[in-house]
């Protein structure tokens, strides 16, 4: 097996923009835009090969670390193709 690396200090980073620009919350997607520059559902595609759903995984198995907690799970929203989809939306803490 393979693997692409995700690294937690560029997620800080992002985070820590948010959190200067006032925000109180984020979304998976609002992350995944930053960190690899736009988001696009993974459409019929089981959550084990999704990159978002794995990013998401990710986020929830480091929440202490990266200052977040989830707020909400499986919030409808568009990807940046306008297909329709889930995410999590994210309490900064």
């Amino acid at each position: 097996m393979e693997s692409i690396p995700v690294y937690l200090e560029r997620i800080n980073q992002i985070l820590n923009n948010f959190k200067q620009k006032g925000c109180a919350t984020v979304t998976t997607a609002d992350i995944i835009r930053q960190y690899s520059g736009g988001f696009f559902s993974n459409r019929d595609v089981s959550p084990v090969f999704s990159f978002n759903a794995q990013f998401g995984k990710l986020l929830k198995r480091n929440m202490r670390n990266l200052g977040i907690s989830e707020a909400r799970s499986n919030v409808p929203i568009n990807d940046d193709q306008g297909h329709p989809t889930c995410t999590s939306e994210w309490k900064l803490l």
